[in-house]
């Protein structure tokens, strides 16, 4: 299973950043107040666990459409999808239009035939230019033809699913769910839509569960456009997604959490279980090499020691050799006699082949190597390996791994106990999970924090999401592969300079996100207001400049005050306007990128 490194691209970051200047200019915002019938539609939860709480907290009711800028649409207290506009050559709010009307949602959130603890906010997400992908949220998908959205014509429903019904869909809860993800694919002449969806599986005496449902509908070719449900997966996790994504062909799922996602039911291909034991005529498999030579290793912060008991009986080696071009990799092998006990590529994360090394006395062989990641704890030191040894009484000359890190002083040493969400023992990884074999086929590690947030930059592209890099925020964006390629890669899209700092300290931030030319990132608290961090200051440079040395570089920070608007909902960042939605009006904050 291959490792994905998220290396920075060193062109896109800035090391020379010098932070965030308050400015006092306002920021001019314009407010468009509701009817008595057009408030955000909400359903609000009984069940007290963290992932309901954050599910029904956290969610974006107010969805961006990639394809038209300046457009997003939510859904109101009767049912109405509204569109909300932005003209930016005239500067201003367009009136708030209905496009649809949704018959079974109703204010005090239930449709008189499902139980309200079954059901879910409405969701909606844009797979093409065309079609609109529309959950109740209790347990029905519509697929609209939108046509184009630009002209603001009323939509019409093509097909109207309801999986829970449907015979390929085992496994799925009673009640909705949420959508996270959706595409639209054209293969071999077929149209097919792909969509993905959160459902919470609710534990009376243990940790609750999270189902992403697959679905794939297929277009008739004959008669109505109508959809139909073709196939339906379910992966399940105690884990919840902070980042969830179909790739380009829709052929695998990247799954971003704290526990792993493993499918549990395939309508087209079985789905053979980790429980599954070997038959007869299968041979059994040899014990692992590290049982045949028992090692135990440690780690700080910085790195990771590996230490072998010699036996007079087996010969330690260590061969590491440097990257020969700048795509070749380094290698790393550790032997026992002829056999690879440690293998540089399966390794948690990279480490650095150059500071590596390794020393012999007449009891212990040692293997010093150094993390590319400092400040990373590692969970494994690679699958299958024995568990991080912990030395008796301590080490005075490696901090145990639970210690807390000092305040950082300045830029230069970030890391801060706030910069852990879940504490030192939690661990984020990405994973591309295949629905050609339910198999795990690249893994990324992100360390102790999850995704900032996720954006799409461009329509069409899966979204991209941002992790933090020192203090910065680096996006990540998927590259197109082959149809039929089992491959993985990921392009550094582009850096928000210190973002990951400032949005470190901001402890009831509620929304993050960018513009999709990262001309600014935004926090957005629930209540009391919203910073702006633009990368630059404009050419002045705020009238900073160092007495003996080059022009200061230097962002722009805004803070805007919210009162009386009530809790914000959803929001949704255009490259030139930042619109809220919030309990009682429209907010459309107008700003100027350099």
């Amino acid at each position: 299973m291959p490792h994905i490194e998220l290396r920075p691209d060193q062109k896109l970051l800035k090391p020379n950043f010098d932070g965030y200047k308050l400015s006092l200019e306002p920021v001019p915002v314009l407010s468009t107040e509701f009817s008595p019938t057009s408030h955000p539609h909400r359903v609000k939860t009984n069940d007290c666990s963290y992932y309901h709480a954050r599910l029904f907290g956290m969610q974006n009711h107010l969805v961006r459409d990639p394809w038209a800028p300046g457009q997003c649409y939510y859904l109101d207290s009767i049912g109405l999808l509204q569109r909300v506009c932005y003209d930016s050559a005239q500067g201003r709010m367009l009136p708030i239009a209905a496009v649809y009307k949704l018959p079974t949602v109703s204010s005090n959130g239930s449709n008189g035939e499902e139980d309200v603890a079954a059901r879910y906010n409405c969701s909606l997400l844009f797979p093409s230019e065309h079609h609109c992908l529309l959950s109740d949220g209790c347990g029905t998908v519509r697929v609209l033809e939108t046509g184009d959205r630009n002209t603001g014509r009323e939509w019409k429903a093509q097909s109207t699913l309801r999986p829970v019904e449907h015979n390929l869909a085992q496994g799925v809860l009673p009640g909705g769910g949420v959508l996270l993800d959706g595409r639209y694919v054209v293969r071999d002449g077929k149209r097919f839509l792909h969509f993905l969806t959160l459902q919470l599986d609710g534990q009376p005496e243990a940790k609750s569960k999270c189902l992403l449902h697959w679905h794939t509908l297929e277009q008739q070719q004959s008669g109505p456009p109508a959809w139909t449900l073709c196939a339906s997966r379910t992966l399940a996790s105690n884990g919840y997604p902070r980042f969830c994504a179909l790739d380009y062909h829709a052929a695998a799922v990247l799954v971003a959490s704290d526990q792993p996602y493993r499918f549990v039911y395939d309508s087209e291909r079985p789905v053979v279980g980790p429980e599954a034991k070997p038959t007869e005529s299968e041979s059994v498999e040899p014990p692992a090499a590290w049982e045949q030579f028992p090692f135990r290793w440690t780690q700080t912060p910085d790195e990771v020691n590996v230490t072998f008991d010699k036996h007079k009986d087996v010969q330690y080696r260590v061969v590491c050799e440097p990257s020969s071009g700048p795509n070749e990799p380094s290698l790393l092998q550790v032997f026992a006699n002829d056999t690879v006990v440690i293998d540089g590529a399966q390794l948690f994360a990279a480490i650095d082949h150059d500071s590596t090394t390794w020393s012999m006395d007449p009891k212990l062989f040692d293997i010093a190597m150094r993390k590319q990641q400092p400040g990373v704890m590692w969970p494994f030191l690679f699958p299958g390996a024995p568990d991080e040894a912990v030395p008796e009484g301590g080490d005075a000359s490696r901090p145990p791994p639970d210690v807390d890190l000092p305040p950082a002083p300045n830029l230069s040493a970030p890391l801060e106990p706030c910069d852990f969400e879940s504490g030192q023992d939690t661990y984020y990884t990405l994973e591309r999970l295949s629905a050609a074999d339910h198999t795990v086929t690249h893994t990324a590690s992100l360390g102790h924090g999850p995704p900032l947030f996720a954006v799409t930059l461009r329509a069409g592209l899966p979204a991209t999401f941002a992790t933090r890099h020192d203090v910065d925020a680096c996006l990540w964006q998927l590259q197109p592969v082959p149809l039929g390629a089992e491959d993985c890669r990921l392009q550094h899209e582009g850096t928000l300079h210190a973002f990951g700092y400032v949005q470190a300290s901001k402890r009831q931030q509620k929304y993050l996100g960018c513009a999709p030319d990262l001309g600014y990132g935004v926090v957005c608290e629930s209540h009391r207001g919203v910073y702006l961090y633009k990368g630059s200051y404009g050419a002045s440079g705020a009238g900073l400049r160092n007495r003996t040395g080059a022009q200061v570089t230097i962002g722009q920070h805004q803070f805007v005050s919210l009162k009386d608007v009530g809790e914000v909902l959803g929001i949704a960042c255009e490259n030139d306007v930042l619109i809220l939605l919030a309990e009682k009006a429209i907010l459309a904050l107008q700003l100027t990128v350099e």
